[in-house]
């Protein structure tokens, strides 16, 4: 029993170097650099339908330049309403190009507000180079609050008013343009 034990911490003793190697080796790259991105603002409020724009600023605070990285803009309902992205923006990922270190990099995002309640639009950025593509770590902005109100529409109430005085109107200019005529005539 004692040589099987033996035997055993041998196997191992002799396994654990390329255990750790393997391991190590599957492990992803880390991002080169500290990358954080920071957006403008933290709330809007509008109406459906107005087109907005956040900046954001994709920020390498490391000692050594990233990789190429792509940035996606992330809309997330609070209410539970269904979001298409697309509805909201046409252009929501972007290449980046490598950011060097200690510099930054600008990003304009434009969207349309689509859906009325309580919404997040955040930025997420990940590695897109050649050997750090799909190993991470992601980076994901603050969040901006936006609060999307609907459109006023006319209402019954509202309409009243008009319809009751281009009527009045009309028939003041109509009547006024008879008089005129036999006063002339």
């Amino acid at each position: 029993m004692k040589t099987w034990f033996a035997a055993a911490g041998l196997l191992l003793a002799l396994t654990a170097p390329l255990c750790v190697a393997a391991s190590a080796a599957a492990a992803p790259p880390p991002l080169p650099g500290a990358v954080e991105i920071a957006l403008d603002q933290n709330r809007l409020s509008t109406v459906v339908g107005e087109r907005l724009t956040v900046q954001s600023l994709v920020i390498n605070s490391g000692g050594a330049p990233t990789d190429r990285l792509v940035a996606h803009l992330n809309v997330a309902s609070l209410d539970g309403v269904y979001v298409d992205l697309e509805d909201w923006s046409a252009d929501v990922t972007r290449e980046v190009a490598p950011v060097a270190a200690g510099g930054n990099r600008s990003l304009s995002w434009q969207f349309q507000a689509v859906n009325t309640g309580s919404f997040d639009i955040y930025v997420v950025v990940m590695p897109n180079g050649a050997s750090t593509a799909g190993t991470g770590p992601l980076v994901v902005s603050q969040p901006v609050h936006v609060t999307v109100a609907g459109k006023r529409a006319l209402t019954a109430a509202g309409s009243l008013p008009v319809a009751l005085v281009v009527p009045v109107v009309l028939g003041l200019v109509a009547a006024a343009a008879r008089y005129r005529l036999r006063r002339t005539g």
